[in-house]
């Protein structure tokens, strides 16, 4: 049943929370669609920070990003759709959500300049989010020379429209 931007599932079961699903606006849905429209695109946006000094470890990194999730709860969601595509995709709670599965850590080869962090980069900016999970991940990058370390950020697009 359809009210104001919300869905619920009604199989004659009660209710969940993870039932009562915020809708996509018709823009990041469509977002979605293009993207399965066409094998190749990948509707992935990306931030990079380049930091002095030694990066985190992973645990000191998964701290600092688990701390921060309450700020934005869209990335504990992933996308659901409604059946038979009778209405726009929602936004429904994780319950098997798996922060390591977002947080990701690599290095770069020796001497690990700006050019081997542009291919870094683009090959991960090339493979799609999976849409079984929420649409983001962390990728944290060693090896760039001077002692610097990246943050790279990949959101789906049709995520960070709405926060």
């Amino acid at each position: 049943m359809a009210r104001r931007g919300r869905w619920m599932v009604t199989d004659g079961r009660p209710l969940t929370e993870e039932d009562v699903v915020d809708c996509l606006s018709p823009l990041d849905a469509s977002f979605l669609d293009a993207e399965d429209e066409d094998p190749h695109a990948c509707l992935a946006i990306a931030s990079i920070a380049v930091l002095d000094g030694p990066a985190p470890s992973q645990a000191d990194f998964t701290d600092l990003i688990r701390g921060r999730l309450p700020l934005v709860p869209r990335y504990r969601q992933r996308v659901r759709r409604v059946p038979f595509n009778l209405g726009r995709p929602g936004w429904v709670n994780d319950p098997d959500f798996d922060l390591d599965f977002h947080l990701r850590r690599t290095a770069l080869a020796e001497p690990g300049g700006d050019a081997a962090l542009e291919r870094l980069v683009g090959r991960v900016m090339s493979q799609r989010l999976d849409r079984d999970r929420p649409l983001w991940e962390d990728w944290l990058i060693e090896g760039l020379p001077e002692g610097r370390w990246a943050l790279l950020s990949k959101v789906h697009h049709c995520l960070i429209d709405g926060v």
